[in-house]
């Protein structure tokens, strides 16, 4: 369904601002051009809930509201011209909007000096009191997926041109990222330093979001690459604002199946499947200039992609993988295949492209939005044209 309201009419009824009427009055010139050529999206079932966290010792950087959710609703519109590009509807994920145009960004004061939230370890803490927070009226959590803002630490090595010290990662369905007072939309694609640093924070935001909202790294195939820039979920922190950033087919297609981007009145329990999809046949084979994966699967497949890249396949070594997604076939009896497509040409950015290890990563998800994965190794020098990968007895688990 796509709607058009007011501002005013779409915070009374509960919608997710995900269509602006306008954009607010009080905005700054910067956000309103950029917001100008605003598409509609689809009302969502589903919002984020958006947080500004502090410590108990420190108060919100000024104008916070405005100024991230400036940065809030320019995000939505990529991420929501990225899916209907990739063919997924013109879907983002939902914002609560507040009468006066801005996000609904929910304030929580911790119970602990701001040094207790720091990286690495501090989002424990945090979330307990974010999640207490949100559970402690009904109808205040409006999905799964949570996004959290911090103030920069402000001490000897941290300050407003040198931004850091707490959370900024993705961790299942939540995400952290920080604020300073330059963190501003009028900055952006500047070549000055606040525009360079504001690309680098805001393309982190825009990247850390898309963790919390299901996305696993992912560089791009050659072809994509040279045609749409920087995959975001691959370099993509680094040059959005600045030169051209794209979201892959592989991550619309999982954004797709993530409840924060659900169409209103879908009735989906999301993320509730942990049993794995039973994989019925697997087999990769090598035809001249490319490789072809074959699956077949149980009916609870809604896709599946394969990641290829270069060892070491472990957590942030991961930015290299090059994605090639499948939507699947029914079969006869209720089973679904897929048939991917692999030419090896469009792994040239990969430095084994030409012979040696790499990892291929099958991902299935399901129409609830589970992911459920396997990884096996092969190397090219040893696989000869038109010779079968030996893909083992695939043993999926739950996740990325």
């Amino acid at each position: 369904m796509h709607i058009r309201a007011t501002i005013a009419t779409m915070c009374a009824l509960g919608l997710s601002g995900a269509a602006m009427g306008a954009v607010p009055e009080h905005f700054q010139p910067r956000a309103k051009e950029l917001l100008a050529d605003a598409i509609e999206l689809e009302e969502n079932e589903h919002r984020l809930n958006v947080i500004y966290f502090v410590g108990n010792d420190r108060e919100p950087i000024a104008d916070y509201e405005r100024r991230i959710s400036e940065l809030l609703l320019y995000l939505q519109q990529y991420y929501g011209k990225e899916m209907a590009r990739n063919g997924q509807g013109k879907r983002s994920f939902g914002l609560s909007l507040k009468e006066n145009g801005e996000v609904l960004i929910h304030l929580v004061r911790g119970s602990k000096p701001h040094t207790a939230y720091a990286y690495g370890t501090g989002h424990n803490p945090c979330l307990e009191e974010v999640n207490a927070y949100l559970d402690a009226v009904p109808g205040r959590r409006t999905g799964q997926h949570t996004f959290v803002i911090m103030p920069t630490h402000y001490d000897e090595q941290y300050n407003d041109l040198n931004p850091g010290g707490v959370p900024f990662y993705g961790l299942g369905t939540n995400c952290f990222a920080l604020d300073y007072v330059h963190f501003d939309i009028q900055h952006l694609g500047q070549n000055t330093q606040k525009g360079r640093l504001l690309t680098k924070w805001y393309g982190g935001f825009a990247h850390e979001l898309g963790h919390g909202l299901n996305l696993p790294h992912n560089l791009g195939t050659a072809s994509d690459n040279a045609a749409m820039g920087t995959a975001l979920m691959g370099a993509g922190n680094y040059t959005f604002g600045i030169s051209p950033t794209y979201i892959t087919e592989a991550s619309a297609r999982i954004l797709a199946h993530s409840e924060s981007f659900a169409p209103k009145g879908t009735k989906t329990q999301f993320y509730t499947q942990m049993t794995p999809p039973t994989v019925v046949e697997a087999r990769c084979k090598r035809v001249g200039d490319k490789l072809e994966l074959y699956v077949v699967t149980s009916p609870d497949v809604v896709s599946t992609i394969a990641y290829l890249q270069d060892p070491p396949y472990v957590v942030n070594r991961d930015y290299d993988a090059v994605p090639f997604a499948c939507t699947m076939s029914k079969l006869a009896g209720g089973q679904t295949s897929a048939i991917v497509s692999i030419p090896l040409a469009e792994l040239s950015e990969l430095k084994n492209s030409r012979g040696g290890e790499l990892g291929l990563d099958v991902l299935m998800q399901t129409y609830e939005g589970s992911r459920f994965r396997w990884r096996i190794t092969f190397d090219l020098n040893q696989l000869p044209a038109d010779g079968s990968i030996d893909m083992g007895t695939p043993v999926l688990w739950r996740g990325y």
